[in-house]
């Protein structure tokens, strides 16, 4: 009997087979694939696979064998909540035979069975290859790969490329762009002096050997990460963070692969026995802003710190609005909402939030580096902190009238500033720690953390390279090595986009933080896969990379306009020049910082506080004390300038800082009348207008000579006879403008026209 049997049985397999493909397979094809495939998850759902309609969407399981629920089912029969097809309903001998088949145990022919994974053929999904460089007729202009590359688009255009910028503007703007400071009188002297044939190259690597040099990078990258001093919201309580800064510009001094760089910063706490190093790296993802006020919904916090982090990630390594799946799936890009889940999943499980008793909740986990006695007088000076503003929280309460007028709110306050003088003086930082037991992970219905739809597991969107994982979930180190994997296509190539943007102004991808289909499309695609290939090979380190850049010809050109050029290429995107850039807002500072000889170059440290006009933090909920540093610290870079979010330093908001509130992948550069006034008339620049009068008072010689000094200093080049005529001209009326002649008046005035010029606040 045995073989009769087994041709029964195949032959009813037959039948099944047959049946789906003549009565199923028509069905799911010509009246859901069109929304529910593979390429186009509606609602993280697809139907072109026995796999995919067991897993279902956001909803859960389309369908199980034998279920007459299913939700597939509810769907066709249009008699819920769900009704598909949305314009249509299935005829009911539609309806009928796919109730055969799911009764039946949904049998499906083997090209039915298995899910494929998501395919695009989209430029940023395919796999990084590196291009030859392509030969060019000026081949004398080519200095290194880079400019085969550029001189090729050129010459496609019968475009010719700018000359070199003059040593001058060379020096000042490689140091600015290297190291965020301009080059001092004698660096300067000693390149200009410099006839040897490697001179440029001799000077960039002393650039890139400054301790400088981190800073400059680590300000980009702090901008990436929202790195602010205090919490956000109406509170805006301090918060202790400037370890992890210390770490990134660190790493960038130490050149730091950029594959453990992320791994660190992702993961450090997850790999075996952390340094205290890899445990501040984590601080990464603690620079979410935090709500802790009265009243909130503290899991509702939790999880929109979660999705920060999940945008973060996807603007600053995948260059991907992955945010834009956290309601739907996404518009454009082969991202499922399902998927920006399974991403969500490995940020899920960070112990963020504890209570004490009867206390308000409070950031942890801390790093907290000193003795146990220190520690726990550190955690009782947190406790002293929160009593305080929770009693300032409840008397505002209970105000009906003008709450600056009352005294009891004054005085609470003035107790809350001379608390938090008291702190004792341990060092921690905020860093990251996986819960012993995982939380539960789910899609949120609508983006709403309240609608719990299917559980999801840690997993990468599937139009990428899967992992690469033992682990069972996998967790945030496995997600963090899948992020700098070779394999995947976007990390090396965002990263190197940024770097070129930090040299030339705008990306060879001018959506730096959007690589999708509406992103644009790459001006120079061999150049970025170059770049990408040439990164990943050199075993992901940075400082060859900048070295690379700013040694090329294209980098090298003189930033003037040229006719023809402008009018084939108004936007530049061809590089026949270099670009003009207006300074960022801390290094307009730290430029005239160093023109008045005042800059504090310490590497590192605890934010400071510098000058700012007064009142500019009372617009907080909870008044707190600005009290301004003194000795070096008044003159620290601007990096280090403490910043709170809700009353950030004016001048730095002005000259366009982030606002650290969200992932910050390139600055704005507005031009507005305010910026002018500040640099005339703030404080902080006055100060450094006098000290600059005071350093030119201090030289030998005529106005003429000292003019020319204050020039260099300031614009490292000797002024033109125009300029000198005008600006003399300026000195002398200032001077028969005062009853009584005062030279150090006379010069501050024009010390504060200088640091007011264009040229001054650019980049050539």
């Amino acid at each position: 009997m045995r073989p009769v049997i087994c041709f029964l049985t195949a032959a009813a397999l037959y039948a099944q087979a047959d049946f789906f493909d003549k009565e199923i397979r028509p069905i799911l094809r010509s009246n859901c694939q069109g929304c529910h495939s593979v390429n186009g998850l509606n609602s993280g759902l697809a139907l072109d696979s026995k796999e995919a309609i067991l897993k279902g969407g956001n909803r859960g399981p389309a369908a199980k064998p034998g279920d007459a629920a299913s939700l597939l089912l509810q769907a066709v029969r249009q008699d819920g909540g769900l009704k598909m097809p949305p314009k249509k309903k299935l005829e009911p001998e539609q309806i009928a035979k796919l109730e055969k088949w799911i009764a039946d145990g949904m049998p499906a022919p083997a090209d039915f069975v298995a899910a494929k994974r998501r395919t695009s053929r989209h430029w940023a999904f395919q796999p990084v290859n590196r291009p030859a460089a392509p030969a060019v007729r000026n081949s004398a202009w080519v200095r290194n790969p880079i400019d085969n590359f550029v001189l090729a688009k050129l010459e496609e255009k019968n475009l010719r490329p700018n000359d070199q910028a003059d040593k001058a503007t060379l020096a000042r703007r490689v140091a600015l762009d290297i190291t965020g400071l301009p080059p001092t009188e004698a660096e300067l002297k000693d390149f200009l002096k410099d006839t040897r044939a490697d001179a440029y190259e001799r000077l960039v690597d002393k650039l890139l050997a400054s301790p400088h040099y981190g800073e400059r990078q680590a300000r980009i990258w702090l901008d990436l990460a929202r790195y602010a001093d205090s919490d956000g919201y109406t509170i805006d309580a301090p918060r202790d963070i400037y370890p992890w800064r210390d770490w990134v510009l660190n790493a960038f001094n130490s050149d730091m692969p950029f594959d453990r760089f992320t791994i660190e910063q992702f993961a450090g706490d997850l790999l075996p026995g952390p340094t205290n190093d890899q445990l501040i790296a984590t601080g990464f993802h603690r620079n979410t802003p935090s709500n802790f006020e009265g009243g909130i919904d503290f899991e509702q916090y939790r999880v929109e710190a979660v999705a920060d982090r999940v945008a973060t990630t996807g603007s600053g390594w995948l260059g991907l609005a992955l945010g834009c799946s956290r309601c739907h799936d996404h518009k454009y890009d082969p991202i499922s909402q399902r998927e920006y889940y399974q991403i969500f999943a490995f940020l899920n499980n960070v112990d963020e939030v504890d209570k004490e008793a009867d206390r308000r909740f409070f950031n942890k986990p801390f790093l907290e580096m000193g003795t146990p006695d220190q520690v726990a007088a550190l955690a009782k000076w947190d406790l002293d902190v929160q009593d305080v503003e929770q009693r300032i929280r409840k008397h505002e309460e209970t105000l009906n009238a003008d709450a600056e007028k009352d005294p009891t709110l004054q005085a609470l306050r003035k107790e809350l500033n001379a608390t938090r003088r008291r702190k004792p003086d341990v060092k921690r930082t905020m860093i990251m720690r996986e819960l012993a037991a995982p939380r539960q992970h789910y899609i949120h219905l609508g983006g709403d953390f309240t609608r719990k739809g299917a559980s999801v597991q840690p997993e990468v969107p599937s139009v990428f390279p899967p992992l690469k994982t033992a682990g069972n979930p996998p967790n945030r180190l496995d997600f963090a090595k899948w992020l700098v994997d070779k394999e995947n296509p976007l990390t090396a190539r965002v990263n190197m986009n940024r770097v070129w943007q930090h040299y030339f102004g705008k990306g060879i991808v001018e959506t730096e933080n959007d690589f999708g289909l509406m992103g644009d499309r790459p001006t120079h695609p061999e150049l970025l896969d170059w770049l990408a290939s040439e990164f990943m090979e050199s075993g992901w380190k940075m400082k060859p990379m900048h070295r690379t850049i700013v040694l090329s010809a294209a980098y090298r050109q003189s930033s003037a306009n040229r006719p023809d050029a402008a009018a084939m290429d108004p936007y530049n995107k061809l590089l026949a020049r270099q670009n003009r850039l207006r300074l960022d807002a801390e290094i307009i500072r730290d430029s005239a910082l160093v023109a008045a000889n005042l800059l504090g170059r310490q590497v590192g440290g605890p934010s400071v506080y510098p000058p700012i006009p007064k009142g500019a933090t009372d617009i907080t909920q909870v008044k707190r004390e600005w009290k301004v540093s003194t000795g070096e610290d008044r003159y620290r870079r601007g990096m280090y300038t403490y910043f709170q979010r809700s009353a950030a330093h004016p001048a730095l908001l002005t000259f366009d800082a982030p606002d650290a509130t969200v992932a910050c992948t390139r600055r704005v550069r507005s031009n507005t009348p305010l910026q002018a006034l500040i640099l005339l008339n703030d404080d902080a620049y006055f100060e450094f207008a006098e000290a600059l009068a005071k350093r030119v008072l201090s030289e030998e010689g005529a106005d003429q000579q000292r003019l020319e000094r204050a020039w260099m200093w300031t614009l490292h080049r000797a002024p033109k006879a125009s300029e000198s005529a005008r600006l003399l001209a300026f000195l002398n009326t200032t001077r028969d403008a005062q009853k009584e002649k005062n030279e150090q008046a006379a010069w501050t005035a024009a010390a504060r026209v200088i640091l007011n010029l264009d040229e001054f606040m650019t980049r050539e």
